[in-house]
């Protein structure tokens, strides 16, 4: 069997775990900050362990799957980090939304080890993650990639390989960023037509099922109508994938106005709402603004 470790149990990794965990061909032990999501994977009949150097020393395949740049740094750098224990026999997928610049940094500290790390973003959600649906956008050596195609066979079906390391972190980066733009963007339209004195879930349906319907208008439209605001991501998450798209704007020089307008309303809802409110809360600020809350507005 080939052993997997699996760091970062959170709203992505618990699913992605719980699948690898399913396989007949994978010894996995599971690694996570927080004691009580240990105990939670461990409900599932899944190893676990609160020692990073033990998952490292443990695993054949490293998986990480954390919020950010400042948690891959930690996770990667220094004695019994994962890149001092990288060899030809250990391979590093990263699995997190990251910084080009944090990249850059990797490269630099991984040096000849470069062709044992893969970054392999994902996209899809917490539904997709359970179900192995998720698309995964990779880079990396692609002998390296071969060998790992049994593990994202395990957790997604649309399988991108991007050639270089750190295209993943790329491809990434700006898809998601045009999933805040598709948020804002349905909640005007919404806007447009409640204002007008169209029922919301009436509004919805007609965008659902026009030329301007698609995945956003079907998974998240819901939420916006219903005032849940989405409990499966928080706003603070958003902001930090929308500074990750202003540092490629910056380092490019690309003139972007409706990306830097969304980074500002983000911003304000930020200030407003606090970095751990539901993510679609953003749209409360449309609401606020307007004098209108959807879900007051009859179904």
């Amino acid at each position: 069997m080939i052993k997997v470790g699996f760091i970062g149990l959170g709203n992505m990794g618990m699913p992605m775990a719980l699948n690898l965990h399913k396989s007949k061909k994978i010894d996995l032990l599971g690694y996570d900050v927080s004691q009580k999501t240990i105990q939670k994977f461990k409900s599932k009949k899944a190893k676990a362990t609160n020692s990073l150097k033990e998952l490292i020393n443990f695993s054949d395949i490293i998986i990480s799957c954390v919020p950010g740049p400042k948690q891959i740094k930690l996770l990667s750098v220094g004695k019994n980090k994962i890149i001092d224990q990288l060899d030809k026999n250990k391979v590093w997928i990263d699995c997190s939304t990251n910084s080009l610049s944090c990249f850059n940094f990797l490269k630099k500290k991984l040096k000849r080890k470069i062709n044992q790390f893969v970054d392999a973003t994902i996209s899809g959600g917490n539904l997709k993650a359970q179900s192995g649906d998720l698309s995964i956008f990779v880079g990396g050596q692609k002998k390296t990639v071969n060998k790992l195609k049994f593990i994202f066979n395990i957790l997604g079906k649309n399988l991108y390989y991007l050639n270089t390391a750190g295209a993943g972190y790329a491809a990434k980066i700006a898809q998601v960023s045009l999933c805040y733009l598709n948020y804002l963007s349905l909640s005007e339209s919404l806007m447009l037509g409640v204002k007008s004195g169209i029922k919301p879930k009436t509004m919805l349906e007609i965008i659902d099922k026009s030329a301007s319907g698609g995945y956003t208008s079907t998974r998240y439209g819901p939420n916006m109508i219903n005032g849940d605001y989405d409990p499966s991501f928080f706003l603070g998450l958003s902001m930090k994938d929308l500074n990750l798209a202003n540092e490629i704007i910056k380092l490019q020089k690309l003139d972007l106005p409706i990306m830097n307008l969304t980074s500002k309303i983000y911003k304000k809802a930020i200030k407003k709402f606090g970095p751990n409110s539901n993510h679609l809360k953003v749209i409360k600020l449309l609401e606020q603004n307007n004098k209108l809350t959807f879900s007051k507005e009859g179904r």
